[in-house]
């Protein structure tokens, strides 16, 4: 009886219900690959960090700044932050948090909210990492289908929402589909959010690479509201715009001081405080003037000479108006991407991450989508096109 008690209890641990990770799963094969591997599987990008970021960290080591800091992060770097997002409701430094990661920010967030049987709203087109955190958290993940316009998007969120809901996850740009929520259709989430009182996590990671249109921050919509009404969680991360990915340093604005209390409660006791030496790289960034265009522009650069050279060849699934990844249409040329995509690399070299993992279980999207990243050094990406365009019944 003993045993049998200690399997079912083993068979409910909550970690088993976590999908693996099919982004990892095609980093492992690119690694045991090596050799002449074209990784566009990942987003690292080309540009990287700031020189000043990596001076301001060596020099925080070399001086011995690497003491225990506070839970939401150093002051100094919560007032920059504050300051550089001056557009997006002026929010207060104590309404910031520092984290390892826009990832960690997520999953803190979703601890702070989670409630028993909470279920989360979540894009059927999704960053898989989403999910695993949501069910991390005790939560239940319910997809939706983004649409483009207005109306699309409400009438996909009332019929997802019950009683249950006490989340939803919006990203613009967006992770892997590179589609930008145009104002009007950010407006409406954020007034459906604050109607039905379900906060709204907004993960701004590509915010700095947005090429068609106009990607403006849920934020703004909270600050028109009281304090006790607003649902705006905004996530950012130093990752994309500052290159810095290995670092692991995010941001986190809450929307009140109740909310911030309860963020730095779940801070304290998972985190008990970011990096101190990477927030003295974080605050030199910020400062270093002219990184976010240049970025931007190299970006949108091999992003404008992808859609060129695929635009005729079927293989485009949508141009994608922001981030730094486009979605393949494989499905004139396999039913299974996932297998396509690892001939892909045995054969040709060139590494695509697969679409089974960005849309839930079983969608049909799911054999015919691949991901490709467009923040890659430019010819090696255009190389890998040819390469793409090479294989067997890709061209």
């Amino acid at each position: 009886m003993m045993a049998s008690s200690a399997a079912e209890r083993i068979a409910r641990e909550r970690s088993r219900a976590i999908p693996a990770s099919s982004l990892h799963e095609i980093h492992r094969l690119v690694q045991r690959r090596g050799g002449d591997t074209i990784a566009l599987h990942v987003g690292e990008p080309h540009v990287r960090m700031p020189a000043a970021a990596v001076t301001a960290y060596q020099r925080a080591l070399a001086d011995g700044r690497t003491s225990y800091g506070d839970a939401p992060g150093l002051p100094a770097l919560r007032e920059a932050i504050a300051e550089r997002l001056a557009d997006n409701g002026s929010p207060s430094p104590d309404r910031v948090f520092v984290t390892p990661g826009s990832c960690q920010a997520i999953s803190a967030v979703l601890q702070s909210i989670a409630s028993p049987g909470g279920t989360v709203l979540l894009p059927e087109i999704h960053w898989p990492v989403h999910q695993q955190q949501i069910l991390n958290a005790g939560l239940r993940p319910r997809f939706f289908s983004c649409g483009p316009s207005a109306p699309e998007m409400l009438a996909a969120l009332e019929s997802g929402h019950d009683q249950d809901v006490c989340g939803l996850i919006v990203t613009s740009p967006a992770n892997p589909s590179g589609q930008v929520l145009a104002p009007e259709v950010m407006a409406a989430v954020h007034a459906w959010a604050a109607r039905h009182r379900v906060w709204l996590i907004s993960d701004e990671a590509y915010e700095d690479f947005v090429y068609e249109g106009a990607a403006p921050a849920a934020a703004v919509y909270d600050g028109a509201l009281p304090e006790h009404e607003r649902v705006v969680f905004s996530v950012h991360t130093f990752s994309k715009g500052y290159s810095m990915t290995g670092c692991r340093l995010g941001f986190v604005v809450v929307p009140s001081a109740e909310r911030a209390e309860l963020m730095c409660r779940v801070q304290e006791a998972t985190l008990v405080a970011p990096s101190t030496p990477v927030q003295y790289a974080g605050l030199a960034a910020l400062a270093s003037r002219g990184h976010l265009s240049r970025h931007h522009d190299y970006v949108r650069g091999t992003r404008d000479e992808v859609i060129r050279r695929l635009a005729s060849t079927g293989l485009l699934w949508a141009a994608p108006a922001g981030g730094w990844y486009a979605l393949l249409d494989l499905s004139a040329h396999t039913r299974d991407s996932a297998a396509y995509c690892q001939r892909l690399l045995e054969g040709a070299g060139v590494a695509l991450a697969p679409g089974h993992g960005f849309l839930p279980p079983g969608h049909p999207l799911g054999t015919r989508l691949a991901r490709m990243t467009l923040c890659a050094e430019r010819m090696t990406t255009l190389e890998g096109i040819s390469r793409l365009l090479r294989w067997p019944g890709a061209a």
